[in-house]
């Protein structure tokens, strides 16, 4: 593992758990009548959550994306998307998503690192592994599909007992993937 990745991601792990024990979430979570008044809100409401099992397996999915996307997206890329993505979404929930009111995650930008880690992996593999790329960018994108209000529910939400916003994950999906295909430029051309 990259020396950044195995300092940072543990570090940004105990901001998550420690934001959660000290119950800072409503310090920290998105507000839609105060975002533009007290801005950090547009990133550290997708470093706070509802229930410590919610920022545990959050916690435990960044991990895995670190590891999985490693050596796809360089540690300064993959910290670009942990602390860009945060705001980006956050503004498309003020302005695509009046109804929302308030919001707590991380899973929205969970989505943004694997979409641009897929992105990047798909432009940069080949042969079998370009498949397995495509596959995983392709099943990604069934998962966001499928879970929005015209889709069927996860039972993975009725065992954290949160409110899920399907919504936040299309964003992030839509923002990691414009991210991704801009990183993938500067990337060279696989050979084959």
């Amino acid at each position: 593992m990259h020396r950044s990745y195995a300092i940072g991601l543990p570090v940004v792990v105990l901001l998550v758990l420690a934001a959660q024990y000290f119950d800072l979430g409503d310090a920290l979570e998105y507000r839609r009548s105060v975002a533009f008044v007290e801005p950090w809100r547009l990133l550290t409401s997708h470093f706070v959550h509802l229930t410590f099992l919610h920022a545990a397996l959050n916690a435990v999915a960044l991990v895995l994306l670190g590891r999985l996307f490693e050596r796809r997206l360089r540690p300064a890329e993959f910290l670009a998307l942990l602390l860009g993505s945060p705001i980006a979404i956050s503004l498309a929930f003020r302005f695509l998503l009046p109804e929302l009111a308030w919001y707590r995650g991380l899973s929205d930008v969970l989505h943004a690192i694997y979409f641009a880690g897929c992105v990047v992996w798909v432009a940069t593999a080949t042969g079998r592994l370009r498949w397995l790329a495509i596959a995983a960018l392709l099943a990604g994108t069934v998962k966001v599909l499928v879970e929005q209000p015209w889709g069927a529910d996860f039972p993975v939400h009725a065992v954290l007992r949160i409110a899920v916003v399907p919504q936040a994950h299309l964003i992030g999906a839509v923002v990691g993937t414009a991210t991704g295909l801009v990183l993938r430029r500067f990337r060279p051309s696989p050979r084959r």
